[in-house]
């Protein structure tokens, strides 16, 4: 047995990857190579929840970034593509996990429903990123950065009005990297004092005559992310363990590593991201500064 692997693992990903096709137990049991008497029991014991219940989740996510991000798609279209038969079954599913409509979601969306729900075992993440950790340097790079603050609920708030930063100074995600600079740890800070940076490089043509950043609506500001060594973990997928990792690499591999703290916060690239690609391909590097 690979004492490497994540537990299900496998199964996460084709379900997530397969969100608009029909999800059967025979065909996960396959994939896990689990007789299906076992199946239920040992995935509600690693991820937190029944088969089932999880890819709903996962389906009904998946419609709610649609809904927020993609205005193009009519409710209409996005209920078929999460396999519901018509409008009226595809709400009340929605609703009984984002406690609202999806209506109701487009004009306040909120995800905090779904984010305690899906949770794999924090050991056997340390177990596996041990071996994933790459030291990489990482040159100074200056950036155009919109600070986040107050709670995370409101963060696509923040979100939108980066993107429409991005739009008006022409550096959409293709063209240059977009960072986030994590402060410090939602789950442990008061809302009012969470602080999550959006950012992305820039060059000179986004600074003034005087190498300021061009006054904007927005509230983006000029900042920079220092050069230095840098422990570097690579996930595939969506943020849903992304806090679990980042914890993992402070809890489990920086005490194995013998390696120091630089003075300043972890920090991730996404390096493919939703929209641009569906959630299940997302590329996300996380940095954390060692010296």
């Amino acid at each position: 047995m690979n004492m490497n692997k994540v537990p299900f693992q496998k199964v996460c990903e084709y379900i997530d990857q397969h969100l608009d096709q029909k999800l059967t137990l025979d065909l996960l049991c396959q994939i896990e190579h689990l007789s299906k008497y076992h199946f239920h029991r040992l995935f509600h014991l690693e991820i937190g929840l029944p088969v089932f219940q999880y890819i709903q989740i996962q389906r009904m996510k998946k419609s709610a970034n649609q809904i927020y991000y993609h205005h193009h798609l009519s409710i209409t279209h996005i209920a078929f593509d999460a396999g519901f038969e018509n409008t009226e079954s595809f709400s009340r599913a929605f609703k009984k996990i984002f406690n609202v409509t999806p209506t109701q979601f487009k004009k306040s969306p909120n995800w905090t429903p779904i984010l305690p729900k899906i949770t794999r075992r924090k050991s056997s993440m340390q177990t596996s990123i041990v071996t994933d950790v790459k030291i990489q340097w990482f040159d100074k790079t200056k950036i155009a950065s919109l600070p986040h603050k107050g709670s995370p609920q409101n963060l696509h708030m923040s979100i939108k009005r980066f993107i429409d930063w991005r739009k008006a100074h022409h550096t959409p995600p293709g063209v240059s990297r977009t960072y986030n600079i994590l402060h410090n740890d939602p789950h442990t800070t008061p809302a009012d004092e969470y602080r999550l940076d959006i950012a992305t490089n820039i060059t000179k043509k986004n600074l003034t005559a005087e190498n300021k950043l061009k006054e904007n609506e927005q509230g983006v500001e000029l900042d920079e992310i220092p050069g230095g060594y840098c422990a570097v973990l690579r996930t595939t997928g969506s943020d849903d363990n992304l806090g679990e990792l980042i914890n993992a690499l402070y809890s489990h591999w920086l005490p194995q590593s013998n390696k120091k703290l630089r003075d300043f916060p972890c920090f991730i690239e996404r390096v493919k991201m939703f929209p641009s690609v569906n959630q299940n391909e997302a590329v996300t590097d996380i940095y954390l500064p060692i010296q």
